[in-house]
């Protein structure tokens, strides 16, 4: 049985660029472009063309390559964005714009059918002036009425659009409530139009909730680099990935032993740590030091990882510490080439335990080596 594909789109170079403090110049831009392209990346939201000065110039340089993924140009519902966004040279472009109350009536004052008349407007002038793929928000859709997102996601369909992008504002969703409101869309719809779900991770559920989308019916999915974005970011390249396809069974096409090296670009240009045991990217994820979980991979490797680290490029390491028992000691002072046996780790354990409390860390393969063989040299045994 083929399986489904699911189509990636990065926006760490328009959403992750939101993220407070971060703001990327257009050789670090370049460079994200041409690394995301290396992992088959075809989709990348590319930033804010409407925002002029060094913004627009390092977009309409990025368009002029023609070696590039498609770059899309994000834009409010305005003509004077479309028109920036298209004299760039991007011919794909986005256009956000609202589908709550709260944003509507509240924040524009605006009605539901001002919405749905600017929608079809723009996407109907865009096409004029030769857009080729044209994405349109129902931003907050969350807690957006139902019956008129049904009305918005016809109206899309109808006039042409390319995709209906579902965007999780604030984060406030449940999966459940994701599952819901994308089946209920994809009924009134033609079965080959597109929805993405963008995901924020405001309450830790962005990869919960775009796992759900998914499975409901979304084919497309936006995420950034380690997560950037407004507040506590978007769904994660890094996570959304290797779930969607480890996890569900879908075809990304992304080529996951890039994440790595992805992540690390990103954190340097952000200033933005990769915490150590951040899924799939931390430097600790696939670092083992329990005793028992040690002694458990040794005997079988999936014991205590759900998936292989070389899907990733990546490799698990045993290192010893407070928490180290007697067959870690063993298999790390033989790669060290020190075979001990079995009794003679045990009486190891305290001094590796010991010192790897005052120290607060893990002990280097060196240092137990030495630890090793002063206390066998304390039991008169040949080092």
């Amino acid at each position: 049985m083929k399986k489904r594909f699911i189509t990636i789109e990065d926006t760490t170079l328009r959403e992750g660029e939101q993220t407070p403090g971060v703001a990327f110049n257009e050789k670090q831009k370049r460079t994200i472009v041409e690394k995301l392209a290396d992992a088959n990346v075809k989709f990348i939201e590319v930033g804010i063309p409407i925002m002029g000065s060094l913004e627009y110039q390092t977009i309409k340089n990025l368009a002029s390559d023609p070696n590039v993924p498609t770059l899309i140009g994000w834009n409010r519902g305005r003509k004077e964005d479309l028109d920036k966004t298209l004299e760039a040279g991007l011919k794909a472009l986005h256009i956000g714009l609202p589908s709550s109350d709260i944003h509507i009536k509240e924040k524009f004052n605006k009605s539901y059918d001002w919405v749905i008349e600017t929608a079809i407007e723009l996407v109907e002038y865009a096409k004029k002036q030769g857009a080729e793929f044209i994405s349109v928000s129902a931003e907050d859709m969350g807690r957006a009425n139902s019956e008129f997102l049904k009305r918005y996601a016809r109206a899309l369909a109808k006039v042409g659009a390319s995709r209906m992008r579902l965007s999780d504002t604030v984060g406030c969703l449940m999966p459940s409530q994701v599952e819901n409101i994308v089946k209920m869309l994809k009924k009134e719809v033609p079965e080959d139009f597109d929805f993405q779900v963008h995901m924020h991770n405001d309450f830790n559920l962005a990869l919960a909730n775009v796992l759900a989308g998914v499975d409901a019916g979304a084919s497309q999915v936006h995420v950034t680099i380690n997560g950037l974005g407004d507040r506590a970011g978007l769904a994660s390249f890094h996570q959304v990935i290797p779930a969607l396809e480890s996890l569900k069974g879908y075809q990304t096409d992304i080529n996951m032993k890039k994440i790595p090296e992805i992540s690390r670009l990103v954190s340097e240009y952000s200033k933005l740590p990769v915490a150590g045991n951040e899924p799939i990217v931390g430097e600790h994820v696939f670092t083992h030091e329990s005793g028992i979980h040690v002694d458990g991979m040794l005997k079988v490797k999936e014991s205590f990882e759900a998936f292989d680290p070389e899907m990733l490029g990546r490799k698990h390491e045993f290192v010893l510490g407070k928490h180290s028992g007697s067959a870690a000691i063993q298999y790390i002072l033989a790669q060290e080439g020190l075979d001990i046996s079995r009794d003679i780790a045990k009486d190891i354990i305290p001094a590796i335990r010991e010192v790897s409390t005052i120290l607060g860390t893990h002990v280097s393969p060196s240092l137990a080596v030495s630890l090793a063989k002063n206390v066998m040299k304390s039991k008169s045994l040949v080092v």
